[in-house]
């Protein structure tokens, strides 16, 4: 009987044993097959194997021992070990009974569980498959994919992969933005380069031909150089020739100085001379006179002769006429009485004859005498003159010799003369070369100022690239990767334990210390336990993972990348509030104003009145102001000032347009105020931005802190010159420096469309050429959101030909001839006509069309508008030629036409807000919405319903601008520059 039950009972045992393990081994091992594949087979061998076993000895234990027993009862006594034995059988088999009932509902569990396991593997390969094909997908490009969230699904993957394809997403835009930037500094490199080498090759002909000048200006200096001893021979012999000339000149002066006083004598004389001779002369002029008056005295004795003639003639007749008459005594006496006046007249004639003749006697004898006089004074002073002469004569010799030696003078004159106009002429022609090698040495240092600057520029450049492939670096040491490639040669064991730990995911990045609570794109704190990115290591536990602010940057960093790339570091970096972990504080408080006035000061006092009443508090902390480029910014300002007081942060910028939840319009002065003991505001200024944008991004950064005590969430706000051209840039560089976990959006600049100038304002300071950060520490998450409603309508193009914003060629074609056929093309299909040829230049309609059809940046299949950055072509309003953007377009930068029609950019505000505030963590106080004059455009009078739309999803005070641009940086959305895009930044209460 004991063999019997020993035999049979342990057939029995080993058929339920093997039945048991082969039960076990197929639930488990077709779990592990499903789940490991071949490393799940072999665990699930080894699971079945001690399953088995420890099952199999249970029952076999439970079966000796009875079987131990009934031969003992057997063996003391038949009847009553019989009797005994069947009780203890009895016994025994209701105890296997209830065995083999709790195996049987152990199987069955066994069963269900196996059921259960195969729905969960059938699961568990649904998503595994799903998981694939989304990582074929990935690997293929699609890095935007997604997988949804499946609540039944065993395997909680798929947040981890979202999560995981996040971080890549946002790691591959950053990468693609600063290929970008490298592409445009590479360019830039080169085209300053190409600068140098002309300038280079410039200054090496211009040298050249200074050489050249510079021989035949030695050559004309030596021919000088002959010429002048020439000519200092020629004036020694005239310096000597001067002496004797001199000498000459000393006796001839003597001798002129003796007969000059011979001469004086001599004039003395002929003076005495001439007072005797003018006498004598005088004396005569007398006498002729006198004689003169004796010739009318003789002619008048003639006449009386002639008429005493006639009285004697009448006479004779008259006697004759007595003879015959009676009356002869009477013509007698009548010829007497004449005769005898005659004769009395005759008389008186004779006298003064007798009279003038004494006078002329008497003035004979006078001129006699001065003629005596004169020739005795000539007598007298013929000895001087003859002194005179001689003298005359010894000058004259003198003269002639002097005249010899002023002949050989001028003879050594006229050769001087000759050599000094050889002289001049070389001198002249030395100048030439001179003034030609002045101008040259001008192009030179012309040239070397222009090569300076664009070795400057290329330095600038390459420094900025240097910092970017600084930051890039640190952005990939985020991940961990083998350090062998599939297919190489692997290390050995050995060299795996000896070479030094792979850095830790969470190593600290360029930003300097870790920022404390780190957010991830979802807004949730990372343990520290986690890596920088989110993803903990498979290899390393919590324990394991050091803690962040352990690690440093590397020491071997030169000291323009720790500059560049991280905030300085000092007592004040970092910032620590009483108030920061009461709990009960001043939730954050948000009201907006608007107001329009004629007084500049009155438009920001009272602007800010109107959101300072609303407040449930006396305090401002932070304060965004948006104003019109009509007012006066100085006085605005002080406006606002007066009523928030001195110590509150300011921002803000010159805007195009202006909005709050309540009002849209233009011309006025908006005013966000924020007081807050869940914020923290921090704000700095950086100028110069066209002297280099790291320079005047480190300048705003660098007196902010890297992290807020008990303020874990950082974010931004960036305003700058929407004129500068480089916003894609700033967005970059700014990222950089703030860091990866810090987002921050912003906007630039606008002047009501003029182009002309626009300005940021910081505190108390309006500058223009720069930009202004405010920085801000949370103790919960701001919410981001981003959109623009944007559609492509074109096959993608590339960039073949450009400069900075002017796209030349698209395809090898006119860029405006592209843009155009791709429009009309569209047109065509939506029964939508455009005369283009009717359209004028720089006209509004042009304008309009430009902004309704702009391009699109194509980022891949990405998280909002398929990916698309919207790029605003129309700073030129011109019907052929380039297409001018506000920022830099890259050749080999592929881009599609897109179009936005008014009612789409309405549905897109309205998404956008909604996004917002459905991602928002909690509540919210209020937010800052950057939106772009772009969109005023496409809306016109409509842009106030995609203002009212946002207000009807937000349900919060929000204050807003028409930008020039908009910036947004958040992982997990389309981040970098763009235009005609809503911004919306909310701020947590």
């Amino acid at each position: 009987m004991g063999s019997f039950l020993r035999t049979n009972g342990g057939d029995t045992n080993w058929t339920l044993r093997f039945g048991a393990v082969l039960f076990g081994a197929a639930s488990i091992m077709a779990v592990a097959g499903s789940v490991g594949g071949m490393p799940g087979l072999v665990l699930g061998a080894v699971l079945v194997g001690g399953t088995g076993t420890a099952l199999g000895h249970r029952v076999d234990s439970a079966h000796e021992d009875v079987v131990s027993n009934v031969e003992a009862a057997l063996d003391e006594s038949d009847s009553a070990a019989f009797d005994g034995g069947f009780r203890e059988l009895d016994g025994a088999f209701d105890k296997r009974v209830s065995e083999n009932r709790d195996l049987r509902q152990r199987v069955d569990e066994l069963e269900a569980t196996l059921e259960r396991t195969t729905r969960r593997n059938e699961r568990i390969e649904s998503q595994s498959e799903r998981l694939q094909e989304a990582m074929q997908l990935c690997a293929a490009g699609q890095l935007a994919h997604r997988i949804d969230f499946d609540e039944e699904s065993p395997l909680d993957v798929a947040d981890d992969f979202n999560e995981m394809m996040d971080e890549l997403e946002a790691t591959v835009r950053h990468l693609k933005d600063f290929i970008t930037l490298v592409v445009s500094s590479s360019n830039e490199v080169m085209s300053g380069t190409e600068e140098v080498s002309e300038a280079s090759d410039q200054i090496s002909e211009t040298i050249q031909k200074i050489a050249a000048g510079a021989n035949v200006q030695s050559e004309r200096l030596q021919s000088v150089n002959g010429e002048m001893e020439t000519l200092s021979s020629s004036i020694e012999e005239i310096a000597s020739l001067s002496d004797e000339v001199a000498t000459l000149s000393e006796r001839t002066a003597e001798v002129g100085r003796q007969g000059q006083e011979a001469a004086k004598t001599a004039i003395d004389g002929l003076n005495d001379m001439e007072d005797g001779s003018t006498e004598a002369v005088e004396a005569i002029e007398t006498l002729q006179s006198e004689m003169e008056a004796i010739d009318e005295l003789v002619e008048f004795i003639s006449d009386v002769a002639r008429e005493t003639n006639m009285l004697a003639l009448n006479a004779n007749i008259e006697a004759t006429r007595n003879s015959s008459g009676d009356q002869s005594g009477e013509g007698f006496a009548a010829v007497a009485n004449e005769v005898k006046e005659l004769a009395a007249k005759s008389r008186e004639a004779a006298e003064n004859i007798e009279k003038r003749i004494e006078d002329v006697h008497e003035k004979t004898e006078v001129a006699t005498n001065t003629v005596r006089e004169t020739e005795s004074r000539v007598a007298a002073h013929t000895d001087s003159v003859e002194n005179a002469l001689d003298a005359l004569d010894e000058i004259a010799e003198y003269a002639e010799e002097t005249n010899h030696g002023v002949q050989e003078m001028h003879t050594a004159a006229d050769e001087q003369a000759k050599s000094t106009q050889q002289v001049v002429a070389l001198v002249d022609e030395t100048a030439t070369i001179s003034d030609q090698t002045s101008d040259l040495a001008e192009d030179v240092s012309a040239s070397a100022q222009e090569q300076t600057a664009s070795l400057t520029d290329v330095a600038t450049n390459t420094e900025q690239l240097a910092q970017n492939a600084n930051w890039l670096l640190d952005t990939l040491e985020m991940y961990k990767a083998r350090q062998d490639v599939p297919g190489m040669d692997q290390q050995s064991p050995t060299a795996q334990v000896d070479s030094p730990p792979a850095a830790t995911a969470g190593a600290a990045s360029d930003t300097g210390s870790p920022l404390p609570g780190a957010t991830t794109p979802g807004g949730a704190e990372m343990s520290s336990g986690s890596t920088a990115e989110g993803l903990a290591s498979p290899d390393d536990t919590a324990d394991e993972v050091p803690s962040p602010a352990s690690e440093t940057a590397p020491e071997t960093s030169p000291d323009w990348v720790t500059k560049s790339n991280s905030w300085p570091t000092d007592e004040s970096e970092e910032f620590t509030f009483g108030e920061a972990a009461d709990t009960g504080g001043l939730p954050t408080q948000f009201q907006t104003g608007m107001a329009i006035d004629d007084d500049s000061y009155e438009a920001g006092r009272r602007a800010t009145a109107q959101a300072f009443d609303a407040m449930d508090t006396e305090r401002v902390d932070f304060c965004q102001v948006f104003c019109s480029p009509a007012y006066e910014y100085e006085a605005v300002l002080e406006g606002i000032r007066d009523v928030i007081g001195p110590d509150a942060k300011l921002i803000g910028a010159s805007s195009s347009g202006e909005f709050t939840e309540e009002s849209v319009a233009e011309g006025t002065v908006t005013v966000s105020l924020v007081a807050s003991d869940t914020i923290e505001f921090f704000t700095g200024l950086g100028t110069d931005l066209s002297d280099g944008v790291v320079g005047a991004v480190n300048e705003a950064i660098e007196t902010l802190p890297t992290s807020v005590e008990g303020y874990p969430h950082l974010s931004a706000i960036n305003l700058h010159d929407g004129l500068a051209g480089i916003s894609d840039q700033i967005a970059v560089v700014t990222q950089r420096n703030l860091g990866h976990e810090a987002s921050f959006v912003g906007g630039s600049a606008g002047d009501d469309l003029a182009m002309e100038a626009t300005h940021v304002f910081h505190d108390d300071t309006i500058a223009t050429d720069s930009v202004v950060i405010a920085l801000m520490a949370s103790k919960e998450p701001v919410t981001i959101a981003v959109g623009h409603g944007h559609s492509p309508i074109s096959e993608p193009v590339t960039v073949t030909k450009s400069e900075g914003g002017t796209v030349r060629e698209l395809d090898g074609r006119p860029a405006f001839e592209v843009w155009r056929e791709a429009v009309e093309s569209y047109l065509a299909e939506t029964d939508r006509t455009i005369d283009f040829d009717a359209i004028e230049d720089d006209s509004m309609e042009l304008l309009g069309l430009l902004t309704e059809f702009e391009f699109g940046l194509e980022e891949g299949q990405g998280a909002i508008s398929d990916g698309y950055k919207i790029r605003w072509p129309g700073l030129r309003q011109k019907k052929e030629g380039p297409l001018d953007f506000p920022v830099g377009v890259p050749e080999g930068t592929v881009l599609r036409v897109m179009h936005s029609p008014p009612e789409e950019q309405i549905v897109s505000a309205r998404e956008t807000a909604n996004t917002a505030i459905r991602n928002a963590p909690g509540e919210v106080s209020g937010g800052f919405v950057y939106d772009c004059a772009c969109r005023s455009i496409i809306l016109g009078e409509n842009f106030d319903e995609a203002v009212d739309a946002m207000n009807e999803e937000l349900g919060v005070p929000f204050s807003g601008f028409e930008t020039y641009g908009e910036l947004c940086m958040e992982r997990g959305l389309m981040s970098g520059y763009h235009n005609t895009t809503s911004v919306v930044m909310l701020l947590p209460k």
